[in-house]
């Protein structure tokens, strides 16, 4: 071939790429299609549930992590000095 007809092919193949590759692209977020319950497969449905519960675990975590704060750091302190205590009084010979 000679040049003229290599740009040509360049060209084609440029400006029709999208009719050469016909992949089915997959769904990433779909708010609307998790609205449709029942037409969703197994896989769907559980994505979904984790879509939407995450949210609300992490707020129950973080809430409770919040109330309970000076207790959580008084048993790291606790742990801590035992574990400084402990080891003194284990000699090895």
């Amino acid at each position: 071939m000679n040049r003229l007809d290599e740009l040509i092919v360049l060209l084609n193949s440029f400006f029709n790429r999208g009719s050469t590759n016909k992949r089915e692209m997959k769904r990433v977020f779909q708010w609307k299609r998790y609205l449709k319950w029942n037409d969703l497969t197994p896989e769907e449905k559980l994505s979904a549930k984790r879509f939407i519960l995450l949210p609300v675990f992490a707020y129950l975590i973080i809430g409770i992590f919040n109330q309970n704060f000076s207790l959580i750091v008084l048993f790291l302190i606790g742990y801590v000095l035992y574990k400084k205590f402990e080891k003194r009084s284990i000699e090895k010979k």
